[in-house]
């Protein structure tokens, strides 16, 4: 089973995807972590290009793909195939949000990159962490050129869309509350959602 949390930065994705992580090993269940851009040697080389470098719209949205088969091929789809829970700091979403949305780039484009990554990987559940880019911007610490107003408010539109499209498998869940009373939500709707727990 593959859960990803998706969000623009500051949103709460990275907190809520690591509690996740600890309640259900806590519970024995078989279950990884990892981050995207990130997860494999590679990929996290990839990372640090990506976030430290600036460079075209298309470069970095072929260098996210290229870290994303790196880390599909080599761990998420082993660890699924053999029945293991992969929970995602960001996947697909995020590049439809940022590179399409945000960047206008072609959202087919971007889609069928993202199927090619992937080798038409889908997140069973994924968990849409809302906040206003105001808010968010204020609580990002390390700020990377991907933290812009403007920038940030047509990500989160496109984020939004994307769960309108999708509600089957985008929950979209408010973070402007304490971060145990979103965590509650987390796990209510893991509950409803999955036979996890």
């Amino acid at each position: 089973m593959l859960i990803t949390f998706e969000g623009i930065d500051g949103s709460g994705k990275t907190t809520q995807s690591r509690k996740l992580f600890h309640f259900l090993k806590e519970r024995g269940l078989p279950v990884h972590l990892f981050r995207e851009p990130g997860g494999t040697d590679l990929a996290e080389k990839l990372r640090e290009i990506i976030l430290g470098k600036e460079m075209s719209e298309r470069t970095e949205l072929l260098l996210f793909e290229a870290s994303r088969a790196d880390l599909c091929s080599e761990v998420i789809l082993p660890l699924i195939e053999s029945g293991e829970i992969v929970i995602l700091d960001r996947f697909t979403d995020s590049t439809l949000a940022y590179q399409g949305y945000g960047r206008g780039i072609e959202l087919e484009l971007v889609k069928r990159l993202n199927d090619f990554s992937t080798f038409g990987l889908r997140p069973h559940l994924t968990f849409l962490l809302d906040l206003d880019p105001r808010t968010a911007l204020d609580r990002v610490r390390e700020k990377t050129r991907f933290e812009s107003l403007e920038f940030l408010e047509k990500v989160r539109k496109g984020f939004l869309e994307i769960a309108r499209k999708e509600p089957d498998r985008v929950v979209v869940l408010r973070t402007d509350m304490p971060e145990d009373q979103v965590f509650d939500e987390v796990v209510k709707i893991l509950k409803e959602r999955t036979p996890l727990i």
